[in-house]
């Protein structure tokens, strides 16, 4: 009768298959914790370029739908863009006037639509705390940005993790070392001495090209290029960014009202260092504005009694103009053109 015999070596099969096995649970391990920081970068500037801009979420400030939320919505959509525009209610004319009366009478007071304007931002800051968000971008409703929108944020992730030097194994897109990063405003002064972060864009509007109080102040700003450093003097809230520790803290400081607009307010925390503020200059975010020919003022105006409302489904019909955005992403969707303001 033959004689079975076993396989030689059978018995190490299952050991050479486990050493293999814990090899290769090494050699990826060694990989993950020695990562190169190429990589790193790679994909926090890849998370700039999200749907959200590298931030958790998008909120935008609106008292009601209109012109302005329908136009923000087709560029949000336009440039690929998840947005969420809470439902505010409005507050009672009691409470506008016991926040309007704060702080020294011989101070400076918010005027009705101000004070309007304060209490929605306020409300949406609580609400982002209220979500546990680690981070926040928040915009005016009637905001505007360059169709190019998700490269720029690309370039301000490097930059702001430069400026803020974050540690090269930290993914996320812009840090959080700060409070408050502007990228929508109406100006914000840069000079030689600022210590700041300059990088190329092309989308950077030229000298020439630049409207606002701000154009003089734009010193050794080389053309084409845009600059990431502490902000101390920001004008307007049109698209700016809060860390989770930057909204608690904006809520306390922005909760003692006693100052005559919520962007002034927030400014001068930035200039007393209670706010850790970094701004983008030039701007990214600016106002769409309908043609004033046609009897536009802002929503901020209106409450104050300054000018006249034309009918806001005519506005709609006409395109406006955006300053200090190249390709306005709204005149682009709405009307196929750009509307760069002279």
């Amino acid at each position: 009768m033959p004689v079975l015999k076993a396989r030689r070596g059978f018995r190490a099969q299952p050991f050479r298959y486990f050493v293999i096995g814990l090899g290769l649970v090494i050699l990826t391990c060694y990989c993950l914790v020695h990562e190169p920081a190429s990589s790193v970068s790679s994909r926090s500037k890849g998370a700039a370029r999200n749907s959200t801009l590298g931030f958790q979420k998008i909120l935008v400030l609106s008292k009601s739908p209109s012109w302005r939320t329908r136009g923000l919505k087709a560029a949000a959509a336009y440039t690929g863009l998840d947005v969420e525009i809470p439902v505010q209610s409005l507050p009672t004319p009691e409470f506008i006037q016991v926040f309007r009366d704060l702080g020294p009478a011989e101070g400076k007071h918010p005027g009705l639509g101000q004070a309007y304007n304060w209490l929605a931002h306020l409300d949406l800051v609580k609400y982002a705390i209220a979500l546990n968000l680690e981070t926040v971008l928040i915009l005016e409703d009637d905001a505007d940005w360059d169709v190019s929108i998700k490269h720029q944020m690309q370039l301000i992730s490097s930059a702001v993790r430069e400026f803020t030097f974050v540690d090269e194994k930290d993914e996320t897109p812009y840090g959080k070392s700060w409070d408050i990063l502007w990228i929508g405003h109406s100006g914000e002064p840069t000079e030689n001495t600022t210590r700041r972060i300059e990088f190329k864009d092309p989308s950077a509007p030229l000298e020439t090209e630049y409207t606002g109080w701000a154009k003089k102040y734009f010193h050794g700003l080389k053309p084409g290029t845009r600059v990431v450093q502490r902000s101390v003097n920001p004008v307007g809230t049109i698209g700016y960014a809060l860390t989770k520790r930057g909204a608690k803290k904006v809520a306390i400081w922005a909760g003692k009202g006693g100052e005559e607009a919520y962007d002034i307010h927030l400014m001068h925390g930035c200039r007393s260092k209670d706010l850790s503020c970094l701004v983008v200059t030039p701007e990214l975010m600016h106002h769409y504005v309908p043609p004033r020919d046609f009897g536009y003022v802002s929503e901020v105006a209106g409450v104050n009694g300054a000018g006249s409302r034309a009918e806001e489904d005519d506005f709609e019909k006409l395109m406006g103009s955006t300053p200090n955005i190249l390709q306005s992403t709204r005149c682009r969707v709405l009307f196929g053109s750009t509307c760069l303001r002279k």
